[in-house]
């Protein structure tokens, strides 16, 4: 009985371990056929096996391109509406997709080479935000001549108590209310900043993805604008427009900047010209497009004919604003002693609040271990 119910239980092992090996056979077999028959339905020859066509490497790029695998990005060109995102750029709608847009509808609906649409789409950028820079501007005439009690009162503000900094906060915003200053018409020019990115990003890319006619559609000694400017001459240009600008007054057209700050933006724009030599020409000439402008901006607001058609304020004489501005006259030498002089009285101011801190701490203690501490 025992001889005959082993053999059964091996016998019985022996048959499901062979029916789990005929099935994949059955179910290779099956996949075959069903693999020839398909493979034969597109086949001219009736005579070829399946396992002879596998390939055994990938297909090489060039045999991609002509599969039209690639063939649906390079199916439009530059002058078509919607050939940038074809290629990968104009994505989503950040600045640089924005600024991306805006190039490629000022090149297909002007019809204009793309050193033409830079410059185009950059003075279209800085019309539309010229009237933030009026109000600025304005704002920064009238902030002039008040000048002398805002910055008596903020000092105030830093060095008094808590009820005298209320008090000088207070006298503040009436004396700003009443000559129409605003705090926040002063920040208007650094809306620019976002256009200024997404111009330089866009730029930037474009170049690098080598879009249809920046390599022919230059200008002068520029022909290539995915190369760099060989002599350095849109370099130049900018440098020598944004050192104009801050001569005469910045782009509000105000001398509110000192003397020592002037030097050192003198220098900056110099050492631009050698941080941006690798940069393409495209970016470059959207700097020398922009920095242009801004000195015809700053030209026409010095113009006392302009600022009276526009509204504005007249502009303050340089006495004036000398007088309202005791640091006009400030050098660098000025400006880093006071900055030095500045930080020591920081420091004194901390390391007194500290020990005056540590004195209380101490009698507290001192109160708690003789144990005349009040209690309620």
């Amino acid at each position: 009985m025992i001889r005959l119910g082993l053999s059964r239980s091996i016998r019985g092992s022996i048959l499901s371990h062979s029916t789990r090996l005929a099935r994949p056979t059955i179910n290779l077999r099956t996949s075959l056929a069903v693999s020839s028959i398909r493979f034969n339905s597109s086949s001219s020859s009736s005579s070829s096996s399946p396992v002879s066509e596998i390939q055994d490497k990938l297909p090489s790029f060039d045999d991609a391109t002509t599969s039209g695998i690639v063939e649906n990005i390079t199916n439009m060109h530059a002058d078509q509406i919607g050939y940038l995102q074809s290629i990968g750029l104009a994505q989503g709608w950040g600045p640089t997709a924005i600024v991306e847009r805006l190039l490629e509808y000022t090149h297909v609906l002007t019809g204009l080479p793309w050193w033409g649409t830079i410059i185009v789409a950059t003075i279209a950028v800085r019309v539309a935000l010229f009237p933030l820079y009026i109000r600025s501007s304005a704002n920064a005439t009238r902030m002039s001549k008040i000048k002398p009690q805002i910055d008596a009162l903020l000092q105030e503000i830093k060095t008094g108590g808590q009820m005298e900094q209320m008090q000088a906060m207070e006298k503040r915003r009436r004396i700003m209310k009443q000559h129409n200053v605003s705090t926040s018409a002063s920040l208007f020019p650094l809306i620019q900043i976002p256009f200024a990115y997404g111009f330089f990003q866009a730029l930037r890319k474009m170049a690098n993805a080598d879009v249809e006619g920046f390599a022919d559609q230059g200008y002068a000694w520029f022909q290539n604008l995915i190369e760099v400017d060989p002599y350095l001459g849109l370099q130049a240009i900018s440098a020598a427009a944004i050192i104009a600008v801050v001569r005469i007054g910045g782009e509000t057209g105000q001398h509110t900047m000192a003397k020592g700050m002037k030097t050192v933006m003198t220098v900056v724009p110099l050492a631009s010209i050698f941080i941006t030599k690798n940069f393409a020409a495209a970016v470059i000439l959207y700097f020398a497009a922009n920095s242009i402008f801004s000195l015809l901006q700053s030209t026409l607001f010095k113009s006392d004919a302009f600022r009276k058609l526009a509204g504005m304020p007249p502009k303050l004489t340089l006495k004036e604003i000398q007088q309202n501005n005791p640091k006009a006259n400030q050098t660098v030498k000025d400006m880093v002693n006071k900055f030095i002089d500045d930080s020591r009285e920081k420091t004194l101011k901390k390391v007194q609040e500290t020990d005056r801190k540590l004195e209380v701490t101490k009698k507290r203690k001192e109160s708690m271990e003789s144990g005349f501490i009040k209690r309620h």
